[in-house]
């Protein structure tokens, strides 16, 4: 048998197995190309940046006749879209309706829905709220005449409602006398006003 014959007869002997490791090779090549499973889809990252930021800004509030209800002015308004909240820097609070209830209130800082609805002030808070004619503020049963002045560390408006509420310490603050709580609830429309908790103080009676 020839050199050629013999290699030949060697190739024919080794062809199967060729023919399995070019499979096998193919086969791994195969898998490597194919699309892997990522797993299930990761969630959008939701953004904790506003979307806007404004200085020295004014947002207002309309009720549907047009008539202006609240304003709310700050050094720096910050919008964030995911909860459609407003973070302000050195707020300033200014509320009336067509009864002649008035608030106005100032802090370092606050936050508020889109619409002003609901604001919460907070750091040196200071209220000053002057309830509608017919409606004077009673503490311990007795009326007061004239504005209310309430200060703490934090107070939670509703500009609709016309409702403070606080569940920090509070100090109420009248030309009657001054008393001190744990917690409060101030209604303008009907001046009621309900301290809890430890409270102190002293009023006078109301001034004819």
């Amino acid at each position: 048998m020839t050199l050629f014959e013999r290699a030949v007869a060697q190739l024919q002997a080794n062809l199967p197995m060729l023919l399995a490791a070019g499979l096998a090779g193919f086969t791994w090549w195969l898998i490597q190309a194919s699309p892997k499973d990522m797993g299930p889809p990761r969630p959008t990252r939701v953004s904790t940046r506003p979307d806007y930021e404004l200085s020295e800004a004014t947002v207002a509030r309309f009720d549907p006749q047009g008539r202006l209800q609240a304003v709310v002015d700050g050094q720096a308004i910050r919008h964030y879209p995911v909860e459609d909240e407003l973070q302000i820097d050195a707020m300033v609070l200014s509320a009336r309706d067509e009864k002649g209830q008035a608030l106005h209130a100032v802090a370092r800082e606050g936050q508020a829905n889109g619409r002003a609805e609901v604001v919460v002030i907070k750091g040196g808070a200071k209220v000053v709220a002057t309830p509608a004619s017919s409606a004077n503020p009673i503490v311990g049963g007795k009326a007061l005449r004239g504005p209310v002045r309430l200060s703490g560390e934090i107070f939670r408006v509703d500009t609709q409602a016309h409702v403070l509420t606080s569940d920090q310490p509070v100090t109420l603050q009248h030309e009657s006398g001054e008393i001190h709580g744990d917690q409060l609830r101030y209604e303008q429309q009907t001046g009621i006003t309900e301290l809890q908790g430890r409270v102190k103080g002293f009023y006078e009676g109301a001034p004819r």
